[in-house]
Parts: structure tokens; C-alpha cells; sequence
């Protein structure tokens, strides 16, 4: 949906406030005038452009600070339609300070690539030195996007992608293909998001990337090619560093990356020809797939953490399982879930006769993805686990079961990597600590009330603890105007009901405070027991020395139901004389 830009007066007179703030009003604006430009540009440079302008207004030294900015932020989305927005560009553009470099450009339009603010901005950003580009084309439908509209010797980093949202509306059928080549040397990171790549310029991508002889990081979101989702995809690049590929239907993807240290495949569908990789210097790797453990490579002599998690992998062969293990050799951290081994243990014979290829483990985390009992496999084998551990018997090695991490994710509507189960399970932890020290603070101070409440009832039942006067005393002056005896019997049945009455409602109120007290100290246990060991030992003392006030105090509730049971007895057998001696002598 649209922003609402506030006209710039308007925004003054809110700011500003009425004529008979006006001494105040100078003092905060010379505040403001007093910034440094730096800090004064810091500030803007976190709303778009168009809220800049309108925020310079707040000081008169603001007012053109704007056209000295060296971020600039533009979205066709705040503008009713696109000729609007073009002459705003136009307009700042222009009113700019032209002797000042861009750094960064944000651009979310829609509408066609080909439009002439497009274009304008880009030209503009170029030829003032822009490093950092973040374009999003809001695709209504499906248009073209010329990389020769991307010349540049200085810029380092570009997000390029396609949203889904324009106006509020969400956007469907709408695509947007990169057309022809680029020259963009500078560049070092390049992030491409729900992006279709023709075949006249990327040579199956390859090509396109080559121009970018620096490419250190690259980020494919969501992209694919032209014509076809499962074809065999193919990465080559000198300098690439980090490689992260997410939501790709591919058939093969060959990685050629000798400087490459980090690769992230993530949510892939692998077809029959599975992952070539040759990266000798690789020293992570995150492999994340519904099916596809058909993985070749170089030996990763300098492979220090690898996550594999197969949603599916008794779509494969298990032989392709132990192929993994040979390849990751020199793995120091290795994390699999367990569904893996547990197809593994189905072909235990593969293993049998041989001896671990995993060396230089350091620890082995296992952890599942599936949890609903008609999902699951058979049991993990004692051979696979022995088979894990053979060549590294000094290595760690941890195991989440089912119970635990369905626990976890239970609000999660997919699984999870091992690494963020664990930053759930310390985040549930620490909310379940805090909670439980909250809930022991609290009932602390309810035991101390109780026990002050205790000793005010003791001394007032003590007070009251006197000699009753009997009620013939107080009726011998009315005997002649009152009919003594009907009185005497009415007031000492009212006095006998209002006794059993009042001991039922004290009863009732001491046993819900037993009953609260335990419910209070079972909550925390509970919390307790879903703590790491560490904190459920860190806080025990403290629970125990808490259970045992909690006795205390509850043993005094019972005993001071006691004395006001003793009481209301007392009184109850006072009245029970009364009544029987008035019964006798009105008969």
C-alpha cells in the first residue's frame, strides 16, 4: 500500500505547534541546526527520499541539506501514478548537488524497465560513483530487464529482484528476465532474487557472471532459466568466495570455484545428476534438499563444518550416503539428520566391512526432521552410529530425539536446521528461566503476605477471645416491654446459622490459598524441567529453599484453620446453652 507522505507544511505546523510555542520552538531548531552535517545526513539517510525532503524542513538549515545526501531512496508506490513520480525524480535529481558522489541507491518501481526514470536514476548514480544498488522491479506482468542498463567502474554491490506486492495487492503472473550483458567490473556482491535468466546472456549463467571479475558473494534467491526448471546449471567463477543458492530446481549444478570458502544450497530440488563441486579450499558446507545425495567433488582437504539435512532420503541410494561420508573426509563439525542414518541402516551391509572415512571429527550432531510416527523410518542402527564414529572415537556426539525437537518447532510450520533448533531451544530456555525466576519472585512475596496475613489473625482472634456476655444479661432491662423468650430463641438461631456460615467461607478461603500456593510451585517445576541441566541445577537451591517456606506457610494456614475452627466452636456451644436454657424456660 501507498505511504502516506505528509505535505511539508502540514509536517511544519505539527512540528512547529502554535504561535505560543514560538521561544520554544527556537531553541529546538537551533538544536537541530547545530548537527553536524554528517549526523544531520546519518538521520535522513533511514527514511526514503521523499520523507528526507519532507523532515528538512524541521530547521532552516535542514531545508537543503537533502541535495547534499549521498543515499537516495525512491519508490514509485508513494506517488498515485508514474508520471507523477518521474517528475519527482526529475525534480530531485536536478535540484541535487552535482558535485556530490552517490554511495547508495534504493529503486522500487513498477511498470516497465524500459521507462524513462529508470533509466535517469541509473545514469545518474553511475556517473556519481554509486557503489551499492538495491532495484526492486514490482512485476505486474512479464517485462524485461537489460543488464546494459548496468555500466559501472565503481559499483560493488547490487540486489536485483522481483516483489510480489504493489498498492497492497499481491502481484501474480508477473516474472522478470534479464536481457542481454553488462559491465560492471567493481563488483563484488550480487544478490539476484525471483530473477529468470535468458540464455542470450549468461552462457548458463557462467557468461554473465565472468564480466564480474571481482565477484566475491553471490545470493541466487528463487532464480531459474528460461524455457525450463530442471535443466543442468553451471556456476564458474575465479574469485567467488561465498556461493548461496536457495529454492532452485535444477537437474545437475556444477560448482567450479577454487577461492570458494562457504557454499549454501538450500531448499533444492536435485534431479537424476546431483551436485559437482570443485572447491578445493572449501571450508563450509550447507546442503539442504528434499532429495539429492548424489554429491561429487575434490577432496575438501580444508572442510571444516558441514550441515547436510535430506528431507527425503530413502529416495536414494544408500550407497550415495556413504559417498557423502568419503567426501567429507576431513569434516571437523558435522550435523545430518537423522533420517539419513536411519535409511543408511536399512543397507547396514554396505558398511559392514568398512572402516569410517570421517577422521578428523571433532563432534556429530543428530537431529530430526521428521516427527509424525507414520513418517518415520527404521530405528538408527548401532552399526551406523559405530560406523560415524569409528575413525574419530574421541568426537562428540549428540543426539536430539524426536520428543525434544518436536517440542521445539512445534510452532514452526517447516523443519528446521540443527543450528536454529539450537538457537530455539536457547531462546525457549531463556524465556522459561526468566519466567520460572518471575514466578518465584512473585510467590516469595505471597508467602511473606501470607505469613503477616497469619499473625494479624492470630492477634485479632486473640482480642476477640473474651468472655461472652450472655444474652439473658442483655435482655433483663427489656423483660417487661419485649416478649424476651421469642427474641432470646430468633437471635441465638440467626447467631448459630451466621457461625456455620462464616466457617464455611474461611474454610473455603484458606484451602484455595493451599491450593494456589501448590499450583504456583508446580508451575515452576514444570518450567523447570524443560531447562538445560546447567540452569535447572543454578536454580534448584533456590525452588527448594521455596518448597520449603511454601510448607511452612501452608502448615500455618491449616493451624490457624484449626484455632478458628476451635473458636467458632466455642461460641457455637454459647449459643447452643443459650437457646436450650430459653427453650426450657419458655416451656
Amino acid at each position: 500500500m501507498a505511504k502516506n507522505k505528509m505535505n511539508p507544511d502540514i509536517l511544519i505546523w505539527e512540528i512547529m505547534g502554535s504561535e505560543n510555542d514560538k521561544k520554544r520552538l527556537d531553541v529546538e531548531v537551533d538544536r537541530l541546526s547545530s548537527l553536524p552535517d554528517d549526523l544531520i545526513h546519518k538521520i535522513l539517510s533511514f527514511n526514503d527520499t521523499i520523507d528526507a525532503i519532507n523532515t528538512s524542513t524541521l530547521s532552516s538549515r535542514w531545508r537543503c541539506i537533502w541535495t547534499t545526501m549521498t543515499c537516495l531512496d525512491f519508490s514509485s508506490e508513494d506517488f498515485p501514478n508514474l508520471p507523477k513520480f518521474s517528475k519527482f525524480v526529475k525534480h530531485v535529481l536536478s535540484g541535487r548537488d552535482n558535485q556530490r558522489e552517490v554511495s547508495s541507491v534504493k529503486l522500487s518501481f513498477h511498470g516497465k524497465a524500459s521507462q524513462v526514470f529508470v533509466k535517469r536514476i541509473l545514469e545518474y548514480a553511475f556517473s556519481h560513483n554509486v557503489q551499492q544498488l538495491d532495484i526492486t522491479c514490482l512485476a505486474e506482468s512479464k517485462i524485461e530487464f537489460p543488464l546494459s542498463l548496468f555500466s559501472s567502474q565503481t559499483l560493488k554491490h547490487l540486489i536485483l529482484k522481483k516483489a510480489y506486492r504493489h498498492k497492497g495487492h499481491i502481484l501474480r503472473g508477473g516474472s522478470m528476465t534479464l536481457t542481454s550483458t553488462w559491465e560492471v567490473p567493481a563488483l563484488t556482491t550480487l544478490h539476484l532474487n525471483e530473477i529468470t535468466l535468458s540464455q542470450d546472456n549468461t552462457d548458463n549463467f557462467s557468461g554473465l557472471i565472468s564480466k564480474c571479475v571481482n565477484l566475491k558473494n553471490l545470493t541466487l534467491t528463487r532464480c531459474h532459466m528460461v524455457g525450463s526448471s530442471f535443466i543442468d546449471f553451471n556456476i564458474f567463477h575465479s574469485q567467488l568466495s561465498n556461493l548461496t543458492m536457495e529454492y532452485w530446481n535444477v537437474r545437475l549444478l556444477s560448482v567450479v570455484a577454487p577461492q570458494l570458502k562457504n557454499l549454501i544450497i538450500r531448499r533444492h530440488r536435485l534431479s537424476s545428476g546431483g551436485i559437482m563441486i570443485s572447491a578445493p579450499d572449501l571450508a563450509y558446507l550447507l546442503l539442504q534438499c528434499l532429495y539429492g545425495l548424489k554429491v561429487y567433488g575434490d577432496d575438501f582437504h580444508y572442510l571444516e563444518k558441514a550441515d547436510i539435512s535430506i528431507s527425503a532420503p530413502y529416495r536414494e541410494d544408500p550407497q550415495n550416503i556413504v559417498g557423502l561420508f568419503q567426501l567429507l573426509h576431513s569434516v571437523k563439525d558435522l550435523t545430518l539428520n537423522l533420517e539419513i542414518l536411519e535409511h543408511l541402516s536399512s543397507s547396514v551391509e554396505i558398511i559392514s566391512h568398512q572402516h569410517s572415512p570421517l577422521a578428523n571429527l571433532k563432534s556429530i550432531k543428530i537431529y530430526p526432521l521428521l516427527v509424525d510416527k507414520w513418517q518415520l523410518p527404521r530405528d538408527m542402527s548401532t552399526e551406523v552410529k559405530n560406523y560415524l564414529l569409528d575413525g574419530s572415537p574421541g568426537a562428540t556426539f549428540t543426539m536430539v530425539s524426536r520428543e525434544d525437537y518436536n517440542t521445539i518447532i512445534s510452532s514452526v510450520s517447516t523443519y528446521v536446521s540443527y543450528e536454529r533448533y539450537c538457537i530455539m531451544q536457547e531462546i525457549i530456555a531463556e524465556r522459561n528461566a526468566t519466567c520460572a525466576k518471575k514466578l518465584m519472585a512473585k510467590l516469595q512475596v505471597r508467602l511473606e503476605q501470607e505469613k503477616d496475613d497469619i499473625e494479624t489473625n492470630r492477634t485479632h482472634i486473640e482480642q476477640e477471645n473474651v468472655p461472652m456476655e450472655s444474652h439473658d444479661a442483655k435482655m433483663d432491662d427489656e423483660q417487661n416491654a419485649l416478649d424476651e423468650n421469642q427474641l432470646q430463641i430468633e437471635g441465638n438461631v440467626k447467631h448459630i446459622n451466621s457461625c456455620w456460615e462464616s466457617l464455611g467461607e474461611q474454610i473455603k478461603q484458606r484451602k484455595k490459598k493451599i491450593d494456589d500456593i501448590v499450583w504456583e510451585l508446580r508451575d515452576i517445576k514444570k518450567l523447570m524441567t524443560k531447562l538445560p541441566a546447567s540452569n535447572r541445577a543454578e536454580m534448584q537451591p533456590c525452588f527448594s529453599s521455596l518448597c520449603a517456606q511454601a510448607g511452612i506457610v501452608m502448615s500455618k494456614i491449616r493451624d490457624s484453620m484449626k484455632i478458628q475452627l476451635d473458636e467458632n466452636q466455642s461460641r457455637l456451644n454459647v449459643c447452643f446453652h443459650e437457646l436450650t436454657e430459653t427453650l426450657q424456660s419458655s416451656s
